[in-house]
């Protein structure tokens, strides 16, 4: 009863503070928001082989493992401290890095068994695809597009919202939506 009440309550709360709900239209916005967080840009696992990668290249310290990933993927992800120093921790742990010292950082360089280790998993190592993808991508257009896309999204749902009280705008919706998935699939089918 306590957490059906305290989530009631909570609610309310979001309503009046015109936070949105979460979950119907008044609160697409943020819906929308923490769904783009779902889905994470490195499969578990992948971003310790993406580091291991990067360490390959040359010894680094963990604020330049933070700043090479970010510049590779253009400023469209950047790995926080708090999920690339417990990964270094790791992989010392694991005796995939040597760590030396140069000043106060600690300086990180992958071992023979570190290098074994990323020969035997390169095929999962997402990062290469990634790094592929994002080597020539124009990243104004590509935020632009994205935009647009959420925008577009956003209209559809509004539109869906509509369309469900009318049953005459409840198929034109429909085939609204087929026409645009066989237009987008016509698009990506002439590359």
């Amino acid at each position: 009863m306590f957490n059906r009440h305290f989530h009631n309550r909570r609610h309310v709360l979001m309503q009046q503070d015109n936070r949105g709900g979460g979950r119907g239209f008044d609160g697409f916005d943020k819906m929308f928001a923490s769904a783009q967080g779902r889905n994470r840009f490195f499969k578990k696992g992948n971003l310790q082989l993406s580091i291991l990668s990067l360490l390959e290249e040359e010894p680094k310290h963990g604020y330049q493992v933070i700043k090479d990933l970010e510049a590779r993927f253009k400023g469209f992800y950047s790995p926080s401290p708090g999920s690339v120093y417990p990964i270094l921790q790791m992989l010392e742990d694991r005796e995939f890095v040597s760590v030396s010292k140069e000043g106060t950082k600690k300086v990180y360089t992958v071992t023979a068994k570190g290098s074994e280790f990323l020969k035997e998993h390169s095929q999962h190592n997402e990062f290469t695809k990634r790094m592929e993808a994002f080597k020539n991508m124009d990243m104004e257009k590509m935020n632009d597009l994205r935009n647009q896309i959420q925008d577009l999204f956003k209209e559809f749902m509004v539109t869906g919202q509509s369309a469900l009280k009318d049953e005459n705008k409840y198929d034109q919706f429909q085939q609204l939506i087929k026409d645009t998935k066989a237009q987008l699939l016509n698009i990506r089918e002439e590359k």
